[in-house]
């Protein structure tokens, strides 16, 4: 009987999954979405830069977190739609944000570049167009702009 504890040789071209997957977002693409940023800017006493990405990280730390009746998030639905494999988890979800033209923008990072299955076992390496996918996904319904996705070694 083999150990679940043997360690399994990745393949050069395939090391690049199990980095980070930064997905970068811009600012809000909608006329309404804007008006919503400058009054909470406004409302809260801040920055719009800092309501921006204040208003971007509780939209989507709750499509993290919010979950339906068989325990599956944001992520994993969108995985699920994109992909139609079902049973799948997505990978862990951290927002952060990153600087360009001295502004502070939203981004938001997949702690690796695969999914599990339902037993958290087998790995399904996420293509760059169901990455593309999710993000295009997020810009739908945050109304901020998806720009491009790396995958980083580290962040």
């Amino acid at each position: 009987m083999q150990s679940v504890l043997v360690r399994h040789e990745v393949a050069e071209d395939e090391r690049c999954y199990q980095w980070q997957v930064a997905l970068y977002f811009g600012g809000p693409w909608t006329i309404s979405q804007q008006s919503l940023i400058d009054r909470k800017a406004i409302e809260w006493d801040c920055s719009v830069e800092l309501a921006l990405n204040h208003y971007f990280r509780n939209f989507v730390g709750g499509c993290a977190t919010n979950t339906n009746e068989d325990g599956k998030n944001y992520f994993d639905l969108s995985i699920f739609i994109h992909t139609h494999l079902r049973d799948v988890y997505s990978p862990k979800v951290r927002i952060d944000s990153y600087l360009m033209n001295g502004y502070r923008y939203p981004r938001v990072v997949l702690e690796h570049g695969y999914i599990l299955d339902k037993n958290k076992h087998k790995r399904f390496f996420l293509k760059d167009e169901v990455i593309d996918y999710i993000g295009q996904s997020i810009e739908m319904d945050s109304e901020y702009e998806y720009i491009e996705f790396k995958r980083v070694k580290n962040l």
